[in-house]
């Protein structure tokens, strides 16, 4: 058999591109698919008007719910809409934007995860895991049947963040901040990714910090980079909690009613559905034949030939199975107890997502084959099996070469809203709390009562300026949802904001007179606290990640 060391060595460049093919070339066909998730097509369109109007960090977007605008990026993962509009305004279409964004996770993701295994084991055992990453059945169900960007890109992420964790124990800066910079970058891409995975990469620190020689170094190193990664995010994920009491609490899926089966998980399955409550979904939540021979072989390798191994491979091993025990029992009906007493946990929705975790923790299982003579042969066959048996999943169900306009028309209700608008529900979207009915049409942007409106003219597509004249006081009803951020000047003065109802929209009493009202969303002094924290850990991580290394004598044991 070709010895693929000698290969890799000679022929990476053509080797390793090919490898990608088979998962990302769905991608290059016009037009999006049939992704449940798409639409975050529309939402990056949002994004996109958000930032044009000048608000940065973009919270709170124009057009959603009959155009009375939603705080959606005060709550939701921004940082794949903020790599999408990258491309967006590199010239790509909204919906080539997002898909652009798909491809290059597959890459990146496949390097990050070759560069963890490299720290443990050979040059093409650590391929073949990278492969095995990237092809493991759930990548494809996210790609290709949900399109769920934020745990797209999270995938990125997860091995960075451990290589981070192990490589924190040399004498320099640079992983720190490289950690750091991870560790936001999660938080920003998937909210419940990163709640789902921090708990392990605590117990991940514990491990390393247990088995380090130098305990103090590595817990001020391991704080540091913990900190400035929470720093970093905390202008998103702070106002998240804070906020979240201003939103009515609501689901729309029951976490009980989508609990995989056992046999769900190691059966031979592969469809285009959706989870359904009961065991008959349409959706696959398959482990893959190579994942679960992997589990097989690394548990019987791992225990009959424990003592082979270095102290640092047991320690990933012993980590990789509290990983995957945690993500199976959680999975597990039996683990409904949990569901209804951890906090947030019931946020999740769907247990099957748990398999974001043993898709990151499966392929790591091949470090039990470094022992092995015949590590190139091994390595090898387990390439080749990859990519025979999940290589046909990526793909969609259907190309149906919808382009941006099919989006709008069917998710933004401004300045009408069609057809497809109304007939798509909008319970996913949390209402604020004071909303007492959800708009179902729409209504004008502005209104008087008591007065007459003489001019107004729109300053972008949230803020306006109205002048307004009356014998009384008038009250000027501006339909947008109320929510922290909106800020209401008479003649350059700033006037309090009442919520009207039902919608919970602002009101402003403007005194008789002619008056002109300038009516804005703006940062709050909070928020404008946190940004700038958040912008002071990004530049100390980002200068770490530039730094030349220190003596083991350096500042504060660093």
């Amino acid at each position: 058999m070709v010895n693929l060391k000698n290969v890799l060595t000679r022929y990476w460049w053509v080797i390793v591109p090919l490898l990608f093919i088979p998962a990302c070339w769905a991608l290059f066909v016009p037009g999006f698919y049939g992704a449940s998730d798409d639409i975050h097509i529309a939402w990056l369109y949002e994004m996109h008007k958000t930032l044009l109007s000048g608000k940065i960090p973009p919270r709170f977007v124009p057009d959603l719910s009959f155009g009375f605008g939603y705080p959606l990026f005060n709550f939701v993962f921004p940082l794949p809409f903020y790599i999408a509009e990258i491309f967006h305004l590199l010239g790509l279409s909204l919906v080539d934007s997002i898909k652009a964004l798909f491809f290059i996770s597959i890459p990146i993701s496949f390097v990050f995860m070759y560069l963890l295994l490299r720290q443990f084991i050979s040059r093409s055992l650590s391929l073949a895991g990278a492969t095995l990453y990237i092809y493991t059945p759930y990548r494809a169900v996210d790609l290709y049947i949900r399109g769920a960007v934020g745990e797209v890109v999270s995938f990125v992420f997860l091995p960075l963040i451990l290589l981070s964790i192990v490589k924190i124990k040399e004498s320099n800066l640079r992983w720190i901040g490289i950690g750091a910079l991870t560790l936001s970058s999660l938080v920003l891409s998937h909210n419940i990714t990163s709640y789902m995975f921090f708990p392990f990469v605590a117990l991940f620190f514990l491990m390393q910090f247990f088995a380090s020689e130098n305990k103090k170094a590595f817990a001020v190193r391991s704080i540091l980079m913990i900190f400035l990664g929470l720093f970093t995010s905390m202008y998103f994920w702070l106002p998240a909690i804070v906020d979240s009491n201003l939103m009515k609490y609501d689901t729309v899926f029951n976490f009980a009613d989508h609990y995989p089966t056992i046999s769900q998980l190691i059966t031979l399955y592969w469809g285009y559905g959706a989870s359904v409550p009961g065991p008959g979904d349409g959706m696959s939540f398959f482990l893959g034949i190579v994942n679960l021979l992997l589990v097989i072989a690394g548990f019987i390798i791992a225990i009959t030939s424990w003592s082979r191994f270095r102290k640092e491979i047991k320690i990933l091993l012993v980590w990789v199975f509290v990983c995957l025990g945690s993500a199976f029992f959680l999975m597990n009906y039996r683990s409904t107890f949990l569901w209804n007493n951890l906090p947030l946990l019931s946020y999740f929705q769907f247990p099957w997502r748990f398999l974001i975790l043993t898709t990151f923790a499966t392929p790591l299982l091949i470090i039990v084959f470094d022992k092995f003579k015949s590590k190139s042969i091994i390595a090898t066959v387990i390439i080749v099996l990859t990519l025979i048996t999940s290589g046909s999943y990526f793909r969609p169900e259907d190309f149906l070469g919808r382009q941006d306009s099919y989006f709008l028309n069917r998710y933004i209700p401004t300045p009408s809203a069609s057809k497809e608008y109304l007939e798509t529900q909008e319970e996913y979207l949390r209402l604020p709390k004071h909303t007492q009915v959800r708009p179902n049409q729409n209504y004008p942007l502005v209104s008087v009562e008591n007065g007459e409106i003489k001019k107004f003219e729109r300053l972008n597509d949230l803020d306006a300026l109205i002048t307004v004249e009356s014998t009384v006081s008038a009250t000027i009803n501006y339909n947008k949802y109320f929510f922290p951020g909106w800020v209401a000047k008479i003649d350059g003065k700033q006037n309090k904001i009442e919520i009207g109802q039902p919608f919970g929209q602002i009101n402003v009493n403007v005194p008789p007179g002619q008056h002109q009202l300038k009516i804005s969303f703006e940062e709050t002094t909070f928020k404008k606290a946190l940004d700038a924290i958040s912008l002071a850990g990004f530049l100390v991580s980002l200068g770490m990640c530039f730094s030349k290394n220190l003596r083991q004598s350096g500042p504060f044991g660093l």
